[in-house]
């Protein structure tokens, strides 16, 4: 009897919810809010998690090795690198996914701030990938070619992790 009661309770509260929504070709209507499929341009995520470097002074950063699982939270000069390895970044730099990514990156790099969280996935010398803990988009998709030795972030990977 009580499964029965839940179940029901379960269909009665997913069909109320549903109705609120609708679709239409090309983006979502939820309750009058429309979100939009299609992804701004390739550098979104990028711009927005540059904006947060700035902006946003309690920031914590953490290295993962994804072979070792080793870990390591990064200084304020190593973050400084990161800023302007974003500052140095220019249009040409952000491409479609890679044919022949590897499906698991070298290293990733987690951000945290206030409200927000990012991950950095750094593949190999050449890609990397930047995207929210929460989004909806596709990650942007960056080729580091052509940005200085200084500044790219699998050097400052192995240079804090490195890999035997």
């Amino acid at each position: 009897m009580k499964k029965k009661f839940l179940v029901l309770s379960a269909a009665i509260i997913i069909s109320i919810l549903s109705f609120g929504c609708s679709a239409k070709f090309g983006n979502v209507v939820i309750n009058n809010f429309t979100l939009t499929i299609n992804k701004p341009n390739m550098y979104y995520y990028t711009n927005l998690i540059s904006n947060l470097l700035i902006l946003d002074s309690n920031l914590e950063v953490k290295l993962l090795d994804t072979s070792f699982y080793k870990e390591k939270e990064l200084s304020k000069d190593d973050i400084d690198t990161i800023k302007n390895f974003t500052k140095a970044l220019k249009k040409y730099n952000f491409i479609e996914k890679p044919k022949g990514l590897p499906q698991k990156p070298a290293y990733k790099l987690f951000f945290t701030f206030d409200k927000k969280k990012y991950i950095i996935n750094v593949y190999n010398e050449k890609y990397l990938a930047i995207y929210p803990w929460d989004g909806t988009y596709p990650m942007d998709y960056i080729d580091m070619t052509g940005t200085q030795n200084l500044y790219n972030l699998y050097g400052l990977c192995q240079y804090l992790i490195p890999r035997k």
